[in-house]
């Protein structure tokens, strides 16, 4: 471990035992459901309106090169628990032949594979005296078998029942929630995952307005204003903290779960959802910590969706597992001096919760600005999803949008990045063997 590193972690830590349990810092998690890297305006877009998300990534430490799984449930999965999915074992949404692989549940199989694992970040954050409270998507659970002390998703149903009624219809649970935090003197976490921009599109008429004639198409316009009730929503929370003297002492961390492509519809697109290109993969990642992170635009640095639990370990003092890949973000120096992040691209419903390599038709490799993707033995299983064509490696400061193949041109790179990629995760070995 490198000084840095260590003096960090044993400042947080040396911060916790000096102001005690009570003043430990807040963290609302909130994560963007397929909402494409490009659709903010700190990002670029002049063809949606994110003011109040704007303001937030430029009050935070904010990585333009955020990486996530291509669909949701891995990626939550991956929040969840830390990992990757060949490790965490949740590789789709959905499970194939259920009934007649496993003879119980599709959610209650799913459910037992995610506990396997070394860390519940819910369950974690519990145990270390926070109240901690679920909204929006959660699959394969119910917020208290996650650990959860309070939340809205009850029943454990596909992508979270009660909870996604946050943002589309109130923001009254959270602000209620704190409420009961505050009475009982306790730091809290807050998982705000809402059901927004996800299908159904359908926003609210004054902000369709807004966009009607201006999109390529009249769903790409009901996505844009999808994206701004996301926008409004966040400010609600925003707004709620400021009038009651949280936003201090409260940590916010940001991403999306996958990408999205307006400018097709979802099953014509084949380089958004649940594919391996930058459409499905990309997302800005932020946290924001008043006076203790310093905000910086950061446009060169590999960020990952499994830093996310490790920061919040570290900054709440929870217990770690040791087994995690993921680096802490306000860890500047190792977090600059990394090189290479990893994505996997699966089935949309798991041939095999034992054998996630069954599911993989993608592994992807970022090197610097160099990506490669190569192919896997699946084949996408569902319409809006594509492979690739062969091994393709691009030059993504040159070619954002992955137009041109490099790869027969740079033979080297391809082979460097290909055993970069066997040394992290070889498919061909068991996942439980390999030296993470």
């Amino acid at each position: 471990m490198k000084t840095g590193s260590r003096l960090l972690i044993c400042f947080f830590a040396l911060l916790h035992l000096v102001n005690g349990a009570t003043d430990k810092p807040n963290v609302i998690l909130i994560i963007s459901d397929d909402h494409a890297f490009d659709d903010y305006g700190f990002m670029g877009s002049e063809r949606v309106n994110t003011p109040v998300l704007d303001k937030l990534a430029n009050e935070s430490l904010t990585y333009t090169r955020g990486y996530t799984m291509p669909v949701c449930s891995p990626t939550l999965a991956s929040l969840l628990t830390g990992k990757l999915p060949h490790e965490h074992g949740i590789t789709g949404n959905d499970l194939a032949d259920q009934e007649e692989r496993y003879g119980r549940s599709e959610r209650e199989a799913i459910k037992e594979r995610l506990f396997d694992n070394s860390l519940l970040l819910p369950r974690a954050l519990t145990e270390a005296g926070y109240y901690t409270f679920q909204t929006g998507k959660l699959w394969n659970g119910t917020y208290e078998e996650m650990g959860f002390t309070h939340g809205m998703t009850s029943k454990g149903s596909r992508h979270g029942d009660e909870g996604l009624k946050i943002g589309r219809e109130t923001m009254r649970p959270i602000f209620d929630f704190i409420e009961k935090a505050k009475a009982a003197d306790k730091p809290f976490f807050i998982w705000h995952a809402p059901f927004l921009p996800h299908t159904p599109h359908n926003p609210p008429e004054r902000l369709y307005q807004k966009y009607r004639g201006k999109g390529p198409t009249e769903e790409a316009e009901k996505y844009f204003a999808m994206v701004e009730w996301l926008d409004e929503t966040t400010g609600e929370l925003e707004d709620y903290l400021a009038a009651n003297g949280l936003k201090k002492n409260t940590v916010i961390l940001y991403l999306a779960d996958n990408g999205w492509d307006a400018n097709n519809r979802m099953w014509e697109s084949r380089r958004a959802k649940l594919s391996p290109y930058e459409r499905g993969i990309r997302t800005p990642i932020m946290i924001r910590w008043p006076d203790q992170v310093a905000p910086a635009m950061d446009q060169l640095t590999l960020a990952h969706v499994t830093d996310l639990p490790k920061t919040i370990l570290d900054i709440t003092g929870a217990k770690n597992p040791g087994d995690l890949p993921g680096l802490n973000l306000m860890d500047r120096e190792a977090m600059k001096n990394r090189e290479t992040v990893f994505v996997e691209a699966y089935t949309h419903d798991m041939a095999d919760l034992s054998a996630p390599e069954k599911s993989l038709f993608a592994k992807v490799v970022i090197h610097d600005w160099w990506k490669l993707i190569i192919p896997g033995p699946a084949t996408p299983d569902r319409p809006f999803a594509t492979a690739p064509q062969g091994t393709e490696l691009y030059n993504l400061e040159d070619d954002p949008y992955e137009t041109n193949n490099l790869a027969d041109e740079h033979p080297a790179i391809v082979a460097k990045l290909k055993k970069l990629q066997k040394a992290h995760w070889n498919p061909e070995k068991p996942a439980c063997c390999e030296g993470h």
